[in-house]
């Protein structure tokens, strides 16, 4: 085999190999997301979960555990990457096994059966978290492939036309979600584990298009992996020194607490607002759907030329998506419908568009430390989001927490304007 390091290529050298890759992430992303999709976590996963608990912080905690778990091991794992040069591997080796979780708990859900929903959710808190910690141990390897197996003309198109494909195919699945979830479909919990089954495949097929990743030259390889005493000197130094960079971590923090109205809008809507799950949950999938392929078509152009842009538009319409909610408990649900079109538009891009820029700022030397401090810092927040949001609906109600998100999407936005330049 060639050493990475020795391979020169120029750039028309490159560009096969990009289109190649291009084509690779972009199957594997709209496997993946369409399969998260399926079992959203701010529509299907919390309704689930409602069925199963009346507790409002074990169903805020249900809509961002799979974020928790992508976003907290990966500091970790930056550690230990920077000592190979090939990091391919990092990614589809765990991958593997990784993602034929959700297909095996659709088959405990069925096992199981109506008459132990403890046993339920246990199951699912336990699969679910495994599936994101899993996924979490290949984020860094994989924001490091795509930092150095694509360049940020291929990265964005990747991200922007992975989002309106997924759209599509979502548009035409959110229905199939609706009868399924109806009366006419199959009994509970029977129901959801047939969607968890679809999304489970659609994990399980994901794995075969990222084994044709053609991986090119990144960082130089470390000799030896730094000890603790070492590495958590030189994240703080990163924190310190690099304004833009901590400020986009602030960014990403006042985003998760901004998101964590997202699993209690289908609370809202069913609770509050009166519709039934065969109504609120494909009406509310499909609205931001049908906003997801129009933002990303934007992101494609737009995500291209000025990601920054993107990122600052990106969060002023964020902060729409509760004041529609607020305004639903007014005059009934229509704004809802319309605050989920805007989240599609905005917050469905937002967090590839975090990533890549992260990508595209870190030398390639620097990235898995980059990726890995950005994501496992913003887990923490992750964790605590549905706590709080869960406590403020338990004992405040809806509309205080949708006021809270309106706050942190504003700050966010502030942030970003001020203090992070191209």
């Amino acid at each position: 085999m060639i050493d990475a390091s020795s391979q020169v290529l120029a750039p028309t050298d490159r560009e096969p190999i990009y289109r190649r890759n291009f084509l690779a992430f972009l199957i594997d992303g709209i496997l993946f997301t369409v399969a998260m999709n399926i079992i959203g976590p701010t529509t299907v996963i919390p309704d689930f979960v409602r069925r199963l608990t009346s507790s409002e912080i074990l169903i805020g905690l249900s809509g961002s555990l799979f974020e928790v778990g992508w976003t907290l091991p990966q500091l970790f794992i930056a550690r230990y990457i920077v000592h190979f040069e090939r990091k391919k591997w990092w990614f589809v080796g765990p991958s593997i096994p990784v993602r034929f979780v959700m297909l095996i708990f659709a088959g405990i859900t069925v096992l199981l059966g109506k008459d132990q929903p403890g046993a339920i959710l246990v199951a699912f808190l336990i699969s679910y978290g495994i599936a994101g910690v899993g996924d979490g141990i290949v984020g860094v390897p994989w924001a490091d492939l795509t930092g150095t197996s694509l360049d940020e003309r291929w990265r964005a198109r990747m991200f922007g036309f992975m989002t309106a494909l997924v759209g599509v195919i979502m548009l035409l699945i959110a229905p199939i979600i609706g009868v399924i979830l109806s009366d006419a479909g199959p009994d509970f919990p029977n129901n959801y584990a047939l969607l968890f089954a679809v999304a489970g495949v659609c994990f399980a097929t994901s794995i075969f298009s990222i084994m044709f990743i053609h991986e090119l030259p990144g960082g130089k390889r470390v000799d030896k992996i730094p000890s603790f005493g070492e590495y958590l000197p030189q994240l703080g130094h990163v924190l310190r020194t690099d304004i833009s960079f901590r400020s986009v971590i602030v960014v990403r923090m006042l985003t998760s607490l901004f998101a964590m109205a997202g699993p209690f809008y289908i609370g809202f809507a069913t609770v509050e607002l009166g519709l039934s799950s065969e109504v609120a949950v494909p009406t509310l999938l499909a609205m931001q759907t049908i906003g997801s392929v129009s933002g990303a078509l934007v992101y494609t152009w737009l995500g291209a030329r000025s990601n920054l842009l993107f990122i600052r538009l990106a969060l002023a319409g964020a902060a729409l998506v509760p004041i529609s909610a607020l305004l639903a408990g007014v005059i009934g649900p229509l704004p809802l419908y319309i605050g989920f079109l805007i989240s599609g538009l905005t917050v469905s891009n937002l967090f590839v568009s975090y990533q890549n820029w992260v990508v595209t700022y870190a030398s390639p030397d620097q990235r898995p430390i980059y990726a890995g401090l950005f994501n496992t810092i913003a887990a923490v927040i992750s964790l605590l989001s549905p706590i709080i949001g869960g406590t403020v609906v338990q004992r405040l109600g809806y509309q205080p927490l949708f006021a809270l998100s309106v706050t942190m999407a504003l700050a966010a936005l502030f942030v970003m304007v001020r203090y992070v330049r191209r």
